[in-house]
């Protein structure tokens, strides 16, 4: 029903949200008895706050309109006990039903044909608790909720700076989803910040409800294997991107934030990392990717050497693993492909468990069924080997879109060295590095900085500093002030 707010009337709102009923509508009337001001009251059920109505406004509406004739705008807006904001009346159906559904309470002043909107607005919300995603050891408790509101707020609590610059849209024709884009405004890159500014505009879509779906939208290949934005649930480390010379990206309804861009050697640190010192963080980092090598590359290396050049194998190994396949039915690429198969179902399981139990459901459930089937005489010793320790360095990782590549990765790098050999597996591994070397991020490459090389930054992405040394910013952001520690000035 295309009705502008000038000719709204009583019956008409009533026929216009007859099937919403958590739309309420009450009609008051103020003023002494010969000349009675009616007032229209419209709210959303569970999105306001009901007790100002009734403790609040009608006390201050009966004080207004008491002692008066005629209602017009300059008596509304006046009064400085009610904080009200016109919404216009051309036009402004859109902005009326924006302002009902965001939780505000609408007043149609009737006589005087005048809109008005306050705020009293209390969705359903949860507090601040610690992250079920990335563990707190030494770290902050509090980690992001649902509410862009809360979200933005723990960042400004740890940034008390004018620099720090928060920007909201509404995406989403149907469910004009916020999303708020953070940056220092002294620090990030503009061309960076601006074409994020424009990508965000030119997004036109039915519904924003995840932040996966703002991803899409957003990064430079839709498509990509790895993920170009990385996924945080904890505020200290939004702030710390911040501080880089990144953006922060927060959706209304999701308890992640998306920073950007990610290259990545961000996408393997830890958000524990700025709590521990720097000899354990390098330490940390090397296994991490480490951990991340083994579980791509492991399987299929494995496949390749026993089963195409076991020449190369010294002779013990060879006997070993010669030995303990003797009477076994299956091929090893295809005792594999059901190891993974197995390992993969457990963890699945095991994310959909409760988290006490999740991660030992996956592991032990994984590892207990491998040894039936070695026992079952169904698959060998070496190859449970293999898979539970390509499975267990891909617990490494923090960023859990980065695991679901990984799979996928590994399966197709072992179906190469299965059909291939050893040049399979190489051919493989070669284009997983030129497809890497493609992809970028709000124009970072994704192999920053070690491609194109910056060794300043080489080093501080793969080891760690103390933070007294850290005096730069990493240079293949561009930020505009490079300079995170400043010199003594006396």
């Amino acid at each position: 029903m295309t009705v502008e707010l000038p000719e709204l009337n009583e019956p008409k709102l009533r026929e216009l949200f007859a099937r919403s009923d958590d739309i309420r509508i009450e009609s008051c009337e103020f003023g002494p008895a010969p000349v009675r001001h009616q007032v229209v009251l419209l709210y959303c059920e569970g999105m306001a706050d009901t007790k100002l109505i009734h403790q609040l406004l009608l006390p201050r509406l009966h004080e207004m309109l008491g002692g008066v004739r005629t209602i017009d705008r300059e008596l509304v807006e006046r009064n400085e006990t009610l904080l009200l904001r016109p919404i216009p009346g051309v036009g402004g159906k859109e902005g009326l039903m924006t302002s009902l559904y965001s939780g505000m309470l609408v007043l149609w002043f009737e006589s005087a044909g005048l809109w008005y909107a306050l705020d009293i607005s209390d969705p359903p919300n949860r507090k601040p608790e610690e992250s079920s995603t990335e563990v707190s050891i030494k770290g902050p408790r509090d980690a992001f909720t649902e509410s862009v509101t809360t979200n933005v707020a723990l960042i400004r609590k740890r940034l008390k700076s004018h620099s720090l610059r928060c920007e909201k849209t509404d995406i989403g024709v149907r469910s004009r989803t916020t999303v708020a884009l953070l940056y220092i405004d002294d620090v990030a890159n503009p061309e960076m910040v601006g074409e994020a500014r424009r990508r965000l505009a030119r997004i036109r879509i039915d519904g924003l409800v995840s932040s996966k779906q703002l991803e899409e939208e957003l990064v430079d290949t839709p498509f990509s294997l790895f993920p170009l934005m990385n996924y945080i649930g904890r505020p200290d480390y939004a702030a710390d991107s911040l501080l880089r010379g990144r953006m922060c990206l927060i959706v209304e309804g999701s308890p992640m934030a998306l920073i950007a861009p990610a290259n990545l050697a961000l996408i393997v640190k830890s958000p524990e990392d700025v709590h521990f010192p720097f000899y354990y963080v390098a330490i940390e980092r090397m296994l991490r990717f480490f951990g991340l090598l083994l579980a791509i590359f492991l399987p299929g290396f494995y496949i390749a050497v026993t089963a195409f050049h076991f020449d190369q194998i010294p002779f013990p190994l060879l006997a070993t693993i010669t030995s303990v396949r003797i009477g076994l039915p299956l091929s090893g690429p295809m005792d594999f492909y059901i190891m993974l198969f197995l390992f993969e179902l457990f963890r699945e399981a095991g994310m959909r468990l409760p988290k006490a139990v999740g991660q030992t459901i996956a592991v032990v459930g994984g590892l207990i069924v491998g040894d039936a089937a070695i026992r079952a005489g169904i698959t060998g010793p070496a190859t449970l080997v293999v898979v539970a320790i390509s499975t267990m360095a891909m617990f490494t990782l923090v960023n859990q879109s980065l695991a679901g590549s990984v799979t996928l990765l590994r399966i197709i790098i072992l179906i190469a060295s299965t059909v291939l050999g050893m040049f399979g597996f190489m051919t493989a591994v070669v284009a997983l590095a030129l497809y890497l070397a493609t992809l970028e991020s709000f124009g970072v490459p994704y192999m920053a900085p070690l491609s194109p090389p910056t060794f300043r930054d080489l080093f501080l992405a793969i080891f760690a500093k103390p933070f007294r040394w850290i005096v730069r910013r990493p240079s293949f952001l561009r930020p505009v002030d490079g300079t995170r520690k400043r010199g003594d000035s006396s």
